[in-house]
């Protein structure tokens, strides 16, 4: 069995927004545009998810990650680089519980942090903003432009992982 070791730190705090901002809005904010699979496998270890990711220009990248919660803000994130092989070998193992998480991710600069907005194909309606921190204590003051957001960084009905659950269910905004 594979063991987790001591990993990099990941702390983000997450928004949910009323809407995604409109396209215009987003490439006058220097937005790229990335669309996602992601795929949550079987707890062996726990927290072990492959994505794939479609770059602006059409290239893909594949990764696989394994993500454990220590605390509310912060999970130690261990990802690597995959080939397309390992990716379609890796997706014999997906979790027959969780679905296939499809969204669009737009990322933008916001002063000193960068904001990675995700659009989700399903739940329809969804969108979320990430912001990766440096510490727990980081501010994060969101610009007007993203419109009505609301902190949800504790709340785990918004983890990618439980989104994923075929259960799932979203509250309205």
């Amino acid at each position: 069995m594979e063991q987790m070791t001591e990993g990099p730190l990941e702390i983000e705090r997450k928004y949910r927004l009323a809407q995604p901002p409109p396209p215009d809005v987003l490439a006058a904010h220097g937005a790229r545009c990335f669309r996602l699979e992601q795929i949550y496998l079987l707890d062996s270890p726990p927290g072990r998810r492959i994505r794939r990711i479609e770059a602006p220009d059409g290239t893909m990248s594949h990764r696989l990650t394994r993500k454990r919660h220590l605390r509310d803000l912060v999970r130690e994130e261990l990802e690597s680089e995959i080939d397309a092989a390992e990716y379609q070998r890796l997706v014999a193992e997906a979790d027959p519980a969780r679905r296939t998480i499809r969204k669009t991710r737009y990322v933008a600069a916001h002063g000193t942090q960068q904001l990675e907005i995700d659009v989700f194909d399903e739940p329809a309606g969804l969108v979320l903003v990430e912001v990766e921190l440096a510490s727990e204590a980081e501010a994060v003051e969101l610009p007007g432009w993203l419109g009505e957001a609301r902190d949800v960084s504790t709340d785990p009905r918004y983890a990618n992982a439980n989104l994923a659950l075929r259960t799932a269910v979203v509250p309205p905004y």
